[in-house]
């Protein structure tokens, strides 16, 4: 299969409706991939928040009333932040039969208090071992932050450095969530304490935004990216569950299934966008998917070998962290991303030499984990 064409919409706070991002979107990716509407088979929405945010769900129909008389099998699918990565795999694997299928990622965060943002992103966690405990996602996070720092021994300035370096490469992004705002390490550092250790710049914002892409049994043209592998695996939803809580164990699994699947390894890997809700998670991330040892990221990362010009450039749109993280589209952005760079497109951010890039996309704290392998033709 073939990614034929992208799009995606600036994330951040939009006045945009989600039926308006999700409009832009399906044109901008229409339009790259040099089809008409007439030419899609199906499609596949992620969406996470539609119903608590913006009080609509059945948003198959709400899609397809953007389309006036084109009547094809549209639906929807949900597994919290790595949705649309497995709306993907899904439309590999379950619409095969078809020829063209659009995948569309869209989520209005902005509409609601950040209480109502708080208690509808909880929905992610388990009802009862989680949200009646008010253990929210960034104390979910600093839990495994503080075990991390325990067991290796990390400084808390190796975190500072990725939100950091994710800043810098936001600020060559146009459509990033943060493109416009200049960081040093002294705001960082300075930010107050979010839930301890983690800071104010260690947590991704939260982002309204779309993204789409179209996907082809056949190659048209240099521009289409092959789609090496596509894998995702799911665990326990909650951390009381596990047993470890500085990998997630569904991640590693996907991810030697998805080596398997594209016949690649991690040295073949030239760009890598991982799921960087929170700064902790990025080291995590370069672990489980075998760049480096359990507890050796930080050398990674204060080596500047995730740099733009690095061994592994890690998240040049600026990841969740600054590019944003509309949760429906987080993985197709990340995918948009990959796709860019692989097409030699992304201008200013663009990576040297890129044939083979890889996404990371994680629902909830590891629950579930989508891996994505891309390669230019």
């Amino acid at each position: 299969m073939f990614i034929r064409g992208v799009g995606r919409t600036k994330f951040g706070v939009l006045s945009q409706s989600l039926q308006e991002m999700a409009y832009e979107v399906i044109i901008k990716s229409l339009e790259d991939a040099e089809l008409s509407i007439m030419d899609i088979d199906a499609i596949i929405i992620s969406n996470f928040l539609g119903g608590p945010l913006s009080s609509q769900l059945h948003l198959n129909s709400v899609i397809a009333s953007l389309l006036p008389d084109i009547n094809i099998p549209i639906l929807r699918v949900e597994t919290a932040c790595a949705s649309s990565s497995i709306a993907l795999n899904q439309a590999m694997y379950s619409l095969q039969d078809y020829d063209n299928v659009m995948v569309l990622g869209v989520e209005k965060m902005t509409s609601k208090s950040m209480v109502g943002q708080t208690e509808s992103i909880q929905m992610a966690a388990d009802k009862y071992l989680d949200q009646a405990q008010g253990l929210i996602f960034p104390a979910n996070y600093a839990l495994i932050a503080q075990q991390y720092m325990l067991k290796y021994g990390l400084e808390h300035e190796v975190l500072e450095n990725v939100s950091y370096i994710n800043h810098q490469n936001a600020n060559l992004n146009p459509l990033a969530h943060f493109y416009y705002k200049k960081v040093n390490m002294e705001m960082i550092r300075k930010s107050p304490i979010i839930a301890t250790p983690l800071i104010l710049f260690d947590c991704s914002p939260v982002s309204d935004g779309a993204a789409s892409l179209i996907i082809s049994k056949e190659q048209n043209s240099d521009r289409n990216i092959k789609i090496l592998s596509s894998q995702f695996i799911t665990d326990t939803i909650s951390l009381t569950q596990r047993k470890n809580l500085t990998s997630f164990k569904a991640a590693k699994i996907a991810s030697k299934k998805a080596y398997k699947e594209s016949g690649v390894s991690q040295d073949d890997v030239d760009i890598l966008e991982v799921h960087d809700c929170f700064t902790i998670s990025e080291l995590i991330a370069l672990e489980d998917l075998g760049f480096c040892e359990a507890g050796k990221a930080s050398e990674l990362i204060m080596n500047d070998e995730i740099l733009r010009d690095g061994s592994i450039p890690v998240n040049i749109d600026g990841g969740l962290k600054a590019n944003g993280h509309p949760i429906g589209a987080t993985g197709l952005a990340q995918i948009y991303e990959v796709v860019t760079q692989l097409r030699g497109e992304a201008e200013k951010r663009q990576v040297e030499g890129v044939e083979v890039g890889m996404t990371h996309n994680i629902g909830g704290i590891g629950g579930t984990a989508a891996i994505t392998i891309l390669g230019a033709v």
